[in-house]
């Protein structure tokens, strides 16, 4: 699937799955969703993106200059050598419009901080851009992942996390909840990564499907 870059900013490629937070628990509540392990917000969790930018910077990460505000336990740095993608993890919660926070630079993905910290059990969620105003984002190449490839999470001690890609999928966006918040009973410890796809509506300014990723945790 190709994807092709827009004369317009897309408000967060990374995972604008275009849901309120009242569905998802909604969801959860009916038993749609298995409900995965999710953290409330805890105080002790800083520097977290609570909004969502119409014009994520699309200027290159210095790994020189970069300031990592990870603490030990977080997630700081993702590579995918499968797909050439790599970069800085943020941190991001719920913004301005009651859905997931995006990343502030397409170059960077993003840990959604009330989902479980990468390496503990549960279900963690990483999100990034496909596409910026004329630069690609870290997960352009995402849907080209396919099961059995490998790729790394450090976290902010240094510690290296090694996922197994266990599946691909691309849902549409309105059906987009149930999948990126399904855990596989027979993982446990789950990491979802996504990223918009399919056809970009400019009416609307959102992608018409996202691509999930489900991997899981092989060693620490």
């Amino acid at each position: 699937m190709r994807i092709h870059l827009r004369s317009r900013y897309v408000v967060a490629c990374g995972l604008v799955v275009a849901l309120a937070i009242t569905g998802i628990v909604w969801l959860l509540s009916r038993g749609a969703v298995q409900k995965p392990h999710v953290q409330t917000h805890p105080p002790e969790i800083k520097d977290v993106i609570s909004y969502s930018t119409s014009k994520p910077s699309q200027n290159p990460i210095q790994a020189s200059s970069y300031v990592s505000t990870a603490r030990p336990m977080e997630p700081k740095y993702i590579s995918l050598p499968s797909i050439a993608a790599s970069g800085f993890i943020q941190k991001v919660g719920i913004d301005q419009n009651g859905q997931i926070a995006t990343p502030n630079n397409v170059n960077l993905a993003a840990w959604y901080v009330n989902s479980v910290a990468p390496g503990q059990p549960g279900l963690s969620i990483i999100l990034g851009h496909v596409d910026g105003y004329t630069s690609p984002g870290i997960f352009i190449h995402l849907s080209k992942l396919k099961p059995g490839d490998h790729f790394t999470v450090q976290l902010g001690s240094g510690t290296l996390l090694t996922y197994d890609v266990i599946k691909v999928v691309a849902v549409s966006a309105s059906n987009a909840v149930s999948t990126l918040f399904s855990q596989d009973p027979n993982i446990k410890s789950q990491l979802n990564l996504v990223t918009c796809g399919g056809t970009f509506n400019s009416a609307t300014k959102s992608y018409a499907e996202r691509v999930v990723v489900d991997a899981a945790l092989i060693n620490q």
